[in-house]
């Protein structure tokens, strides 16, 4: 992976990546074929990829927001067996589940980021993501999520466990 790519992710996602949800997330299955960790990994790198050619046209992102969103997308979705009735269900309430546990992670509310997370699932969802960075996790969700059916991981290779389990 660019080393500039995993700066970034540990420079702004750190607190995160050592949580005790997105190490859960490394034991609930994503598709039936990866971790919810090892899917938003890929996503969140995806997006970083994305936003490099869209510096090219300078066209400006908030990387911070973009990986923060990215990351916890589908922390929402831990659990899911026992919170959701079926996969309707699940595809319409965890981006809301997702959006509970970023504010307890960052114990902020940011309109860009939850706007992201809230619209990723779009056009299933009615509404399209307000902000560039919410139309960039959703194209790298959905980009993320047909590499790993096709057999390639974005993020493979990449794990993160917390330092203090080192």
């Amino acid at each position: 992976m660019n080393e500039e790519i995993r700066r970034l992710l540990e420079e702004y996602g750190e607190e995160i990546l050592e949580s005790e949800e997105f190490q859960k997330a490394y034991r609930q299955k994503h598709h039936k074929i990866m971790t919810v960790a090892d899917h938003s990994l890929g996503v969140a790198i995806i997006s970083l990829r994305i936003c490099r050619l869209l510096e090219k046209m300078h066209i400006n992102v908030h990387e911070k927001e973009l990986i923060i969103s990215a990351l916890c997308h589908d922390l929402g979705i831990l659990g899911r067996d026992e919170k959701y009735k079926n996969d309707l269900e699940c595809c319409s309430r965890h981006p809301k589940d997702s959006i509970d546990i970023v504010r307890s992670l960052t114990g902020e509310e940011n309109r860009r980021v939850e706007d992201s997370i809230r619209r990723h699932m779009w056009p299933l969802t009615p509404r399209p993501p307000k902000y560039r960075e919410g139309f960039i996790l959703t194209a790298a969700d959905k980009i993320s999520s047909t590499m790993e059916r096709m057999g390639k991981s974005p993020a493979a290779g990449v794990s993160y466990k917390r330092k203090k389990d080192l």
